[in-house]
């Protein structure tokens, strides 16, 4: 029988906890969740809503991206990290500036 994407994600959740060493019962009391219910999450039994899943990504250091399983953005990282380095201060502050306006 194959895995559903609930198990996958759940199996995403848990390793990324387990990563940082953080047990369920932890991770349900940065969610405002019970125990049970984070462990039937990441068996797959029961839906991750937006702000659990939210919350997994902050206390993981995981961006949503990586947790979602979406394409790596890797390359763009790297790109954008060259072309900012070659930058001067006073370029990469004006950058900053328009991101917050952009954002």
């Amino acid at each position: 029988m194959p895995i559903s994407e609930d198990e996958k994600l759940g199996q995403r959740l848990q390793f990324y906890r387990e990563q940082i060493g953080l047990t369920q019962q932890e991770m349900a009391d940065y969610c405002d969740l019970s125990k049970n219910y984070i462990s039937a999450i990441e068996r797959g039994v029961n839906k991750c809503n937006a702000k659990t899943f939210i919350t997994y990504g902050k206390v993981c250091g995981i961006s949503l991206d990586v947790l979602a399983d979406f394409p790596n953005s890797e390359p763009i990282l790297i790109e954008l990290r060259d072309r900012i380095s070659q930058m001067t201060l006073e370029q990469q502050n004006r950058l900053l500036e328009f991101l917050k306006i952009v954002q």
